[in-house]
Order: structure tokens, then sequence, then C-alpha cells
């Protein structure tokens, strides 16, 4: 069965109507807001080289439901992450560290989109070879392929995101990389700083090694994401079909979208494309020394390193 890229795909005048009653979304506000946020950013000395085109910045307002306040600390912060943590966002896919993500296939962004039309993102963390990696590029990788995934992509970043975590085939020694301070690092990017609006995240085969790790990466999430947590115990589908329906999943996992080979091809085949894109990507962020007031330094972000004992794995 071929992989279908225009699975539930939203007219555009359907997408117009859910960004309006979803996010408050109108043209004229899109502009007025535009204009409010470039004010903003030529006015902060410490954000002359962050991006600023229109689409990155709708993005943005569409991830903070349009509220200005929000959408400029989240901007914010996402540079300065940029700015303090850059080896996370030095992107060269050509490099071997990215060919061997891809070549494992444990990142996908699933064709099309689920019954509520949201982005499905396949996350299959057995595939990872613990011998061959560490917690720091599993992170580095996943935010890039993330950032492409909703990268032009309006109905993804209108309707919302489900991720899926297949931790079938996991072993305690996929446990054991799981270090507290580069979780805690690379959720906190995700949750506070990146525009993304994730609808559930569904947790696939859940293995008991597994159990002091999402309890750990529970205690780092907003209740408001703790509650969007989804366990499923091996093999059971049900409810996961229930919340996406089934179509949108790859042949393995009981859908209609392609099997996962061919989803690997197609999606290693667009973050090839995209080299100099992801290469591009390193250059915008803020200059701390410019911040009026005091920078913002590795620790104001991400909290002091020291206070994490080492996971206990039973």
């Amino acid at each position: 069965i071929p992989f279908r890229l225009n699975m539930n795909v939203l007219s555009e005048a359907d997408l117009e109507q859910n960004a309006k009653e979803e996010l408050g979304e109108t043209k004229t506000r899109i502009k007025e807001d535009l204009k409010t946020l470039q004010d903003w950013i030529s006015k902060s000395p410490h954000l002359k080289k962050i991006k600023k085109d229109e689409a990155h910045l709708v993005k943005f307002l569409r991830g903070c439901k349009f509220s200005l306040e929000r959408t400029k600390e989240k901007l914010d912060l996402y540079n300065a992450c940029k700015s303090s943590s850059p080896t996370w966002f030095d992107w060269d896919v050509e490099s071997p560290l990215f060919q061997k993500f891809l070549g494992w296939g444990s990142y996908l962004p699933l064709p099309g989109y689920d019954k509520h039309g949201r982005q499905v993102i396949l996350m299959r963390t057995g595939q990872i070879v613990p011998a061959k990696t560490n917690i720091e590029e599993v992170m580095k990788t996943s935010l890039a392929f993330y950032e492409l995934a909703f990268e032009d992509n309006i109905q993804g970043q209108v309707q919302g995101v489900v991720v899926l975590n297949d931790l079938g085939n996991v072993t305690t020694q996929h446990a054991l990389m799981f270090n507290p301070v580069i979780a805690k690092k690379g959720i906190t990017i995700w949750q506070d700083a990146y525009p993304s609006r994730p609808k559930a995240m569904h947790f696939l085969n859940f293995p008991q090694a597994m159990q002091g790790v999402y309890t750990m990466m529970q205690s780092f999430q907003k209740e408001k994401m703790r509650k969007r947590n989804k366990v499923h115990l091996k093999g059971d589908y049900a409810q996961l079909y229930e919340d996406i329906g089934k179509e949108v999943l790859p042949v393995e996992y009981g859908g209609s979208n392609g099997s996962l080979e061919e989803i690997q091809g197609i999606w290693k085949e667009k973050v090839m494309m995209k080299k100099e894109w992801f290469k591009d990507q390193a250059k915008y962020k803020s200059d701390e020394a410019k911040r009026p007031g005091k920078p913002k330094s590795h620790a104001d972000i991400f909290g002091i390193e020291g206070s994490f004992r080492k996971l206990e794995i039973d």
C-alpha cells in the first residue's frame, strides 16, 4: 500500500475557519501582530540577528494562540536557547551523526495527517543503538527533524501535533542513556521555546524498563502536558486508533499509509534536499551580550545542573 501525502489534508477554507476558531487567527490580525512583532524586534538590540521572516513569526503567533506577550516570550527564549546551546542547533545532515539517525529511522513524521487533521510524528526509540550514541545526540537530531516537519506546514501549525513513541524493543541499555540534566534541557526547549501545539503523546508497547525514565520525564513536563500522555501496553493499539484513526499509520501498525521502509525513504530524501536550510538555521540566534539588562545564561534557562542525582534504574 503506497503512502498518501494528501491524507486528511484540509481545504484552505476549512483551515482558515479552524485557525479562526482555535487560535483567533484572521488576516487582519496577522498583519497587525506581525507589525507589532517586527517593531519589537527592531527595538531589541539582542534580537538583530534572529530569523524574522513572516512565515517564521506567524508560526510563533499560532503556537501562542496570538497572544503577543507569550509570542515575544517564546521567540526570546527560543533564540536565547540557540545562543546558549549552539552545538544543539548546529545541524549538518550530511554528517555521520545525522546519517546514523536517518539510517535508524527512529524519527519519522508520517505523511498526511490524522483523522483530526493533525501532524503525526512516529518515534521508534528501540531502533536507536545505545552503544553508538547518547541522549544529547538524540535530542539534537530530534529538534532538527521537528523543526523541518513544521517548516511551511501550515496545517500542522494550526491543528497541532500528536507524537507516538514506540518503546517496543527498548532495553535497560536504552533506559540508562537517559541523563536527567540533558532530558530536562530537551523537554524545556520543546515545551517552552518551540511554537508547537502538542495535542497528545502516545507511548506504545510500554516496557517495565522505561518506568523510571517515564516518571522522570513527567516531572519535567507542565501539568497540561502530563495530562496528554497516554501509555499503551504491548500490542494494544485500540485507544490509539480511537484517538488518531488507523489510516494515517504505517501498515506495520495496522494502518494504510505505506510501509515504514517507504516512509523512512521519503523522510530521508526530504531531509537531504533541505541540507542547506538546516545549516542556515544555526546563524539565527540572540546576541546575549547586547541584551538590555542581564544576559540569559545557560543556568537561567535550564536551571542548575548539580541538583540532580543519577537516575536509579531498578
